[in-house]
């Protein structure tokens, strides 16, 4: 059954509200999931490429609703899955990822902490007891490593869509 459109307009501001009003729970809910990660985490640790998919998931949760929507009660209709369930993602989920992606992920995960130790105590340690050389490495590389993070990552994405041509 359609719900209120009015209650559906004032529901899809919200990443998963308006999945949940159309009784998409774990749609939904794996979206609000999303969203607060990216956000808590940029509220952690103060990195701006953590806000690129914000967006995003603001948009597309936004849309979705209506399209949620527009398929009830047609021969078109979602079925309530998890939103990295309905990517493909289940992986992710199910810890079944193989050697190169885990290998990939830990490189990332290395030059992020790299860069929260440059961003938080090098650069500190730099200003405080005024070390010119530690001072110029640290801006250095503050300035350039979230650069080569996306480069990575856009490459290591675009071998693996070459790659896997499913």
């Amino acid at each position: 059954m359609k719900k209120n459109l009015f209650f559906t307009f004032c529901f899809s501001f919200i990443p998963g509200a308006g999945q949940m009003y159309q009784d998409y729970m774990k749609r939904g809910i794996s979206l609000m999931i999303l969203f607060g990660i990216f956000v808590g985490i940029y509220a952690m640790v103060g990195i701006p490429i953590f806000l690129i998919p914000v967006p995003i998931i603001y948009a597309y949760s936004f849309f979705d609703t209506y399209n949620l929507r527009n398929k009830i009660g047609t021969d078109k209709e979602i079925q309530d899955k998890a939103i990295w369930e309905e990517l493909g993602l289940e992986d992710f989920k199910n810890n079944k990822l193989n050697k190169s992606t885990n290998t990939f992920l830990g490189v990332i995960l290395i030059f992020v902490g790299a860069y929260l130790v440059f961003n938080s105590i090098l650069k500190d340690i730099g200003i405080r007891y005024d070390i010119y050389y530690l001072k110029i490495f640290s801006s250095y590389v503050l300035r350039y490593l979230p650069s080569v993070i996306i480069a990575t990552l856009s490459i290591w994405v675009g071998i693996k869509l070459v790659i896997n041509k499913k």
